[in-house]
């Protein structure tokens, strides 16, 4: 160690100008670590939520036959309510008669409709609003068959989806196991009441208000709205609100029928085989065609791009820095190295010697970077949260806390800055190792 110490210290203007560029990429990476490693953890690793069954599930559009619609609505100077949820079901009864057809519902909202849009509310236990827990809420119509279309499963002690899908009392709400855990400290639940809690903002001051009480019909198995969000917490509310506009049909395929077989066979002929008045199915494709489209038009994949870009070109140009660096030092360490395989040192001590002095000045180099972010960190509150939604309720979550946060992140970058610093120290400092005894010695 003490002729390691001394080398860089030798070399100390050499190795001044990588000190000083590792630093500086050091501070310009943690704004894309911090957020890649953020998301990529919500994502992947951070309570992995179960899943529903989507081979077989597939998504239509309603869609009207505008000149026939504007013709009748000329005539009768519109369409009741009543006829127009009429002629939706009339819709949906034709689907639910195909001999493929397991059940098919009226959806007002469903897990990945639109990745760009997100509808999170905070929750809390009725008898203690103060534990307060982002979820995010999705609006169903009651007897739609929405649970079991949707392939969610409810847990022990819960009511079948069949049951939850039927007529439920206004107040009534449906969660995840993951979100009765979080308020309850247990996942047996059913019957229990909870609040729906509003952040409001005042000249004052932020506080909460409780924007109504739900009592809970049942609990399902743990599901994602989006694959963004960090924890698996989901609260379905029934609703009556009719919204044409924003209304889908989910249909579940028997468990032998092929959903991009069935798609296909029926997609040419939609608007003359479903329709009802003006009113046709425009659209069909399957779950995961649909859930495919989504994301690709989820700005974060973009962000995740752009961001890793900007690293890559960033190791690139820490690898071929180095290397430039300890290129041009080839030519004044030979005479060292000759000096020390004359002495009986072997190649393999002299090239673990370079990477051990690379190591240490990431290491120091690194550790300033930190500092110097850390003052910005601690100032303004920089810290990413990637795209994971959900940022309440769980304290012993890293992310959710600064200084564990600001060491695991640091510890991250000095890790892929070791590893791109020794591809540019081990290339010349193999080269040097390489040199016979007298051409190095040749040189003093």
């Amino acid at each position: 160690m003490r002729l390691i110490l001394k080398n860089l210290w030798a070399h100390r203007k050499q190795n001044g100008w990588i000190f000083a560029e590792i630093a500086i990429i050091t501070v310009l990476s943690w704004f894309m670590v911090d957020y890649i490693v953020v998301t990529n953890y919500g994502n992947y690793f951070c309570n992995p939520a179960g899943d529903f069954e989507k081979d077989h599930l597939c998504v239509g559009q309603f869609g009207e036959l505008r000149g026939e619609l504007e013709q009748e609505l000329q005539e009768r100077g519109g369409i009741p309510y009543e006829e127009e949820v009429e002629r939706y079901q009339v819709l949906k009864t034709k689907l639910q008669n195909l001999p493929e057809v397991q059940s098919v519902c009226i959806a007002f909202e469903y897990i990945g409709e639109n990745l760009r849009l997100y509808d999170w509310r905070s929750f809390a236990p009725a008898d203690d609003t103060l534990k307060i827990t982002s979820a995010s809420s999705k609006y169903y119509y009651p007897n739609e068959h929405f649970f079991e279309t949707q392939g969610l499963q409810t847990i022990e002690g819960s009511p079948a989806p069949e049951v939850l899908s039927r007529e439920l009392p206004q107040d009534a709400i449906v969660i995840t196991r993951s979100l009765a855990k979080q308020l309850f400290g247990t996942d047996q639940v059913v019957g229990k009441r909870m609040a729906m809690v509003n952040n409001m903002y005042s000249p004052e001051g932020n506080y909460y208000e409780v924007a109504g009480y739900h009592t809970i019909a049942g609990v399902v198995e743990d599901v994602k709205g989006s694959p963004y969000e960090r924890y698996p917490y989901m609260a379905f509310v029934p609703t009556n609100y009719w919204a044409s506009n924003r209304m889908r049909l989910l249909l579940r395929l028997k468990p032998d029928v092929d959903a991009g077989a069935f798609v296909k066979k029926h997609q040419p002929t939609l608007t003359h085989d479903f329709y009802a008045g003006s009113y046709v199915l425009a659209s069909l494709e399957t779950y995961n065609q649909h859930f495919e489209r989504q994301k690709e038009r989820n700005e974060s994949a973009l962000v995740n791009q752009l961001a890793t870009v900007p690293l890559v070109l960033f190791a690139i140009i820490v690898v071929i820095g180095t290397l430039g660096t300890y290129w041009l030092q080839i030519r004044k360490r030979k005479e060292d190295i000759g000096i020390m395989r004359a002495f009986g040192a072997s190649k393999i001590r002299i090239f673990c010697t370079f990477l051990a002095e690379g190591a240490i000045l990431t290491l120091l180099a690194t550790l300033l970077g930190d500092f110097i972010w850390l003052q910005f960190a601690a100032s303004f509150d920089i810290l990413s949260d990637g795209e994971i939604r959900g940022t309440s309720g769980m304290e012993n979550d890293w992310i959710s806390q600064f200084w564990p946060h600001f060491l695991i992140i640091s510890l991250v970058i000095f890790l892929l800055l070791l590893i791109i610093v020794s591809i540019g120290v081990a290339l010349p400092a193999w080269n040097i190792c390489r040199k016979k005894i007298v051409t190095a010695l040749r040189d003093e």
